[in-house]
């Protein structure tokens, strides 16, 4: 029995440093001692936050290989979140980007789920998943498990007492996919850490002489290299315009993206975070090319005072502030993107780094911690004082 007036915090899976990641730690200081549920814990690769009491794992943790093949056992996932003992918790808060809204709460108890978004490959992204990533004979078994998935994802959502969403931008996919309103709190950017400082030199940046001129800034695309992130769009453009490009990050489309990038582009594979830092500061602007509910990265480039050339649609919309901090454009080809570098060559000389770095400001972590504990407090979550 967990003592009086404890939380129980679920997240999806902990195996890597990212924006939800980053939520779950500012959620944990919000909610001291708190236990930590999750599917998998790589403790190497991804500490659990500090103040939480314990973590506890599912099954696949005891599975060789689990922290990196768990993702394969997404038909069970609910059945593996339900078997947590959440019984004597006065309140359960669920961060989420997939399936953990599916444990079992105790009638009466709140459970605010912080929902990074519907599980993308269930609802909205599903044909392009299954073309992307199944061969054509399975693709009607897996159109039938999504299929379900979504589903139990639904009545998942139906049982959820209070959403909370990272943009108005997931707020409305969240009311697309469970007719459910959330609250909007933006993510938490360390404004502390990522601040405005002088280049790096170039060949210490990529760690060897760059193929472009000592006094040319690149272009700098950053972040995991999956397909919705439409990262080959950028990497096409930078190589027809022969522009420089930095592409730093990891994911699965990393290697392909090398072999198809022109001979400016350069490649920096899980740089740590001082050496993004470095990268955001020396950067021309930052190439946002994919849709996302919210995205740290164009938020951390204006908090180094580099502008972003991101694609007009999403969480990027919320951030970036079209002629002041950056450029917004229209289009999902590569084309599209080489006429928004262009436009923003032209752009550039206006721009002032002061605005980028005053616009980043307003989504600090104190403004998130703020803006949180208002929300949980009103949904019933016993919150540290503060």
């Amino acid at each position: 029995m967990a003592p009086s007036q404890s939380v129980a915090l679920v997240h999806h899976w902990l195996v890597a440093r990212r924006g939800g990641e980053r939520c779950l730690d500012a959620l944990a200081q919000l909610l001291p001692d708190a236990d930590l549920f999750t599917l998998v814990h790589d403790a190497e690769v991804c500490p659990a936050p500090e103040g939480v009491a314990r973590v506890t794992t599912s099954l696949v943790q005891r599975v060789p290989g689990g922290t990196s093949l768990f993702r394969a056992l997404l038909p069970v996932f609910p059945w593996l979140f339900r078997r947590f003992d959440l019984s004597g918790y006065d309140a359960v808060v669920t961060s989420d980007a997939s399936l953990a809204k599916c444990v079992t709460v105790p009638k009466g108890v709140p459970h605010v789920c912080l929902c990074y978004s519907p599980v993308r490959y269930a609802f909205d992204l599903r044909e392009t998943y299954l073309r992307q990533r199944v061969p054509a004979l399975l693709r009607p078994l897996a159109r039938a498990l999504l299929s379900r998935v979504r589903d139990t994802d639904r009545e998942a959502a139906a049982r959820v007492t209070h959403f909370v969403a990272p943009s108005r931008h997931a707020a409305e996919r969240i009311a697309r996919a469970y007719d459910r309103d959330a609250k909007v709190v933006y993510p938490p950017v360390d404004t502390a850490f990522f601040t405005p400082g002088e280049p790096t030199d170039q060949a210490a940046l990529v760690g060897t002489e760059p193929p472009w001129p000592a006094d040319e800034r690149p272009y700098l695309l950053l972040g995991q290299a999956v397909a919705y992130k439409r990262f080959d769009l950028a990497v096409a453009a930078c190589a027809r315009l022969d522009r420089p490009l930095i592409v730093a990050g990891g994911g699965p489309l990393f290697d392909s993206l090398a072999r198809a990038a022109g001979p400016s582009t350069v490649f920096v594979r899980r740089p740590s975070d001082a050496a993004v830092r470095d990268l955001y500061r020396s950067a021309k602007a930052v190439i946002f090319p994919g849709e996302e509910d919210f995205g740290l990265v164009p938020v951390e480039a204006m908090a180094c005072g580099t502008p972003v050339v991101a694609l007009g649609v999403g969480g990027a919309t919320e951030t970036v502030v079209h002629g002041t901090t950056g450029l917004l454009y229209d289009g999902l080809t590569a084309a599209d993107v080489e006429r928004a570098l262009m436009a923003f060559e032209e752009l550039a000389p206006d721009l002032d780094p002061n605005a980028a770095v005053a616009r980043a400001a307003s989504f600090s972590l104190e403004s998130h911690l703020r803006t949180m504990r208002e929300v949980l407090i009103a949904a019933g979550v016993p919150v540290r004082k503060g």
